[in-house]
Order: structure tokens, then C-alpha cells, then sequence
């Protein structure tokens, strides 16, 4: 009762942040533009560093709708905050976006809400056939479409390929071969065997998953409510990431202060010998400056003997609206972001990975991301965070009790045992309506 009085505190903070937050941002170039209301506008709210990549497809959708045009409202980079934002806005019923610019751990809360608009009726099979499988299935809730996929995530094991190959070392698949190899090839503090993200926030729960799934776990499945963080596979992962970072392990004592970019930093500048991340890495690894150009490779995460290694799904994708007042026109402007074209746009010079399943075949994209043909092949083992209402709760709980475990605040069992109590709490309290 006290996490959920908690987390039902923070929303209501985040609530209040957001509409002030909101207030400022866009109320001002609305009412500056009252006198153009007689075209439609589509607006769609994405962080201040996608715009640019984003203009080639408004443009395109000027050709197309020339009675119509989209506005681009600037957010903020957190993604937290643009979460915020949007919920004020879908909270108060209002119609300023059509679109929902969403991560994929949204759908469900948003879904669940009543925010978003089934889209079944307005994309056709064949459309929703050209997207990856697993990153349309995530868009999924109760049977029902919500979010149409525009870019894609799957985490990625990097290495350094020019060193595995000078010590003779086969690329590791199993945890022990990662430990292993990275324990032999390390020279701490210098170069560090395996470097991730430790951090308590969203991306120690992608990296926990990962192996949770690599040892034949799970956290939340979603038909039954279970919950399997109390099993001797959960701990097994948590046991494989604690050992990482204890004395004598092959992760420096910094790992859980770790998010995405501490831990690129210290690969791309040859301190590292692997790295899990996401696939934006790549291209930064390669640019010229880098220290790693030309020497590095991937493979999926590793794995319990006699598994497969799993990928973490991520990505961003759009949502229509419950409120919008124009969603066929929303639809349009979706189409083109999925169609070939506008994928190049988006993921060309970005390093992006697209949702459309035609362009990891397409010598466009490819010329200019080879490692496209890498990434397509991992998409095949995508790992969907579990679809539920309360996933941010959940989240929360899981969070938690991995640092205190990772720090030393709770034995492996011990941390298990309170997210599992925990969890099952937050899905009874959803299923009793509280």
C-alpha cells in the first residue's frame, strides 16, 4: 500500500508538473495561429532533437494534403517529461495532438486509459504486414491495435572483434564464456571486461530482462498475471549481474551509476571490451574520431547453456489520439513515416533501426548503415516488456530491488522476493479496480 500510495503521489506531481509544463510550451504558438484554423493541423509532439529528421516527411505530407499541413511541437529530450506532458493533455481530453509519439512501454497504460484510438479499421492487413512482427505485436493491447511502429530498438552485445581475434577467443554465448573471456582480456582500471547500463531507471530492467530470459525466466506473463521474479532463473540473472560488479568481476565499481551513454563513452574510447547498448551505438563507434573504428562487432546477449540469447524490444511509434480531430488525416501522416521512403528519412543519418521489414533489404539504407542486416537478424529474438496497465508500477518495483541488490542493500533472494510480493500487489490491486 505504501508503493502504490507513493506512486500514486508522484503521478499526481507529474500531472500538476505537466500541465504548467504544457501551459508554456504550446499554448502560446496555438493562439498565434487561430487564424489558420481553417486548415487542418496535425500536431505531434517529438523531442527538439528528432525535428530535423522528421522534416522531409511533413514536407511530404504538404504535397499530399496541401488543405492540410503538421506542426512539430518541440519537447523536452526526458523521456519522462514527454510522458507527462502527454498524459495532461489525453487526462484533460484535449484535442492539440493527434498523434501520440510513444515508447513502446506506453501502450498499455495509455491503451487501457482510453487515450488512443483502435487503429485496426484504419491501416489494412497489408500495411501492418510490411512492419516487423514484433515490434507491430507490441502495439497490441487486449486484442486491439494502438501504436504503429516508426523506429525500433534491440539490445546489442558489442566486442571488441580486433582483440577476441588476437587472443584466439571464439565469441562468447554463454554467461560464463562472457565472464570468462572478459576477465582474461581485462586490465582494469584502463580496460574494463563488460561495461552496462547499471543505473536504477528503465534500462537496468532491459538489461535484467535479458538475461532473465537468457537463463529461461520471466517477469510478468501477461494472460495469467504470474509473476516469476521468486525462481531459482530470476535469481541466476541477478546473480550473473551482481557478480559482475563485486570485487574481482569484470564491471567497474561505477556500473550502477551507468545509463546509455557512460557506458558508449567507455567503449568507444577503448575501455571496455564489451558492452551491452542499443543499436545507435554503431554508427557513433564508427565516425572517425572514435577509438574502436573497424574493430568492434555484435552478437546477441549471452545465455544460459543449451538457450538462445535474447534482444530486449524498444522503439518509438504513433498512437492516434482518442480526441483528435482529424485521425484519417493522423493515419495519413503515419503512412508515410511507415512507407519505405519515409524510413530512409528517419533512419538514414540517424542510425535508427526502422520498423518497416522491406528496408533491412533496401541498398539505400544499407549504403548507409551496413550494419542494418546485423540488426534485422536480432530482431528475430525481439523481447516485448511485459503488455500491462500498471507497467510503470511494475517497473518502479523492479527497479528498485535490482539496485538494492546490485549496491548491496538486499541480498539476491531477498530483492526477488520484495519485487515478486510487490508486483503481484500492484496486478491484484488493478484487477479489483483500487
Amino acid at each position: 500500500m505504501q508503493t502504490q500510495t507513493a506512486s500514486i503521489a508522484r503521478s499526481i506531481a507529474g500531472v500538476v508538473l505537466a500541465l504548467a509544463l504544457a501551459a508554456a510550451s504550446w499554448s502560446c504558438a496555438i493562439r498565434a495561429k487561430r487564424s489558420h484554423e481553417q486548415a487542418a493541423i496535425i500536431r505531434v509532439m517529438l523531442p527538439a532533437s528528432e525535428r530535423p529528421f522528421w522534416r522531409p516527411i511533413v514536407d511530404r505530407f504538404a504535397q499530399t494534403h496541401p488543405r492540410a499541413r503538421v506542426e512539430l511541437v518541440e519537447g523536452p529530450e526526458s523521456t519522462d517529461l514527454r510522458e507527462d506532458l502527454y498524459t495532461a493533455s489525453l487526462l484533460a481530453r484535449d484535442p492539440t495532438f493527434d498523434l501520440v509519439y510513444m515508447d513502446v512501454t506506453w501502450t498499455a497504460k495509455f491503451a487501457a486509459a482510453g487515450w488512443l484510438r483502435p487503429l485496426d479499421q484504419l491501416f489494412t492487413s497489408a500495411e501492418c504486414e510490411s512492419l516487423l512482427p514484433a515490434a507491430l505485436a507490441a502495439g497490441r493491447f487486449s486484442g486491439r491495435l494502438y501504436r504503429i511502429p516508426a523506429r525500433t530498438d534491440v539490445g546489442v552485445l558489442y566486442y571488441r572483434r580486433d582483440l577476441l581475434e588476437a587472443a584466439r577467443l571464439p565469441t562468447p554465448q554463454t554467461l560464463d564464456q562472457l565472464f570468462g573471456t572478459a576477465k582474461r582480456l581485462q586490465s582494469p582500471p584502463s580496460r574494463w571486461g563488460f561495461v552496462w547500463q547499471g543505473k536504477q531507471y528503465e534500462g537496468l530492467v532491459c538489461n535484467y530482462l535479458e538475461l532473465l530470459s537468457g537463463c529461461g525466466g520471466f517477469w510478468v506473463e501477461p494472460g495469467t498475471r504470474e509473476v516469476g521474479l521468486d525462481r531459482p532463473e530470476a535469481k541466476r540473472a541477478l546473480s550473473f549481474m551482481v557478480r559482475c560488479i563485486a570485487a574481482n568481476g569484470i564491471s567497474p565499481p561505477g556500473a550502477t551509476t551507468y545509463q546509455e551513454e557512460e557506458s558508449r563513452r567507455l567503449f568507444q574510447d577503448d575501455r571496455a571490451i564489451f558492452l551491452r547498448n542499443w543499436p545507435y551505438v554503431w554508427s557513433l563507434a564508427q565516425a572517425e574520431d572514435s577509438q574502436v573504428r573497424g574493430k568492434i562487432d555484435v552478437s546477441p546477449m549471452v545465455h544460459e547453456p543449451g538457450r538462445r540469447g535474447w534482444a530486449t524490444l524498444g522503439g518509438w511509434g504513433l498512437g492516434l489520439s482518442s480526441y483528435s480531430r482529424h485521425p484519417e488525416l493522423a493515419a495519413d501522416l503515419v503512412r508515410i513515416v511507415i512507407s519505405l521512403e519515409g524510413q530512409r528519412w528517419l533512419c538514414s543519418s540517424t542510425g535508427f533501426a526502422p520498423a518497416r521489414s522491406e528496408a533491412y533489404r533496401d541498398p539505400e539504407l544499407l549504403a548507409a548503415n551496413p550494419f542494418l542486416t546485423r540488426i534485422g537478424a536480432l530482431h528475430k529474438h525481439a523481447l516485448a516488456r511485459p503488455p500491462i496497465p500498471r507497467y510503470d508500477m511494475a517497473s518502479d518495483i523492479l527497479q528498485r530491488h535490482l539496485s538494492a541488490a546490485l549496491t548491496g542493500g538486499e541480498t539476491i533472494s531477498a530483492a526477488l522476493a520484495a519485487a515478486t510480493r510487490e508486483t503481484q500487489h500492484v496486478l491484484a490491486a488493478r484487477d479489483s479496480g483500487r
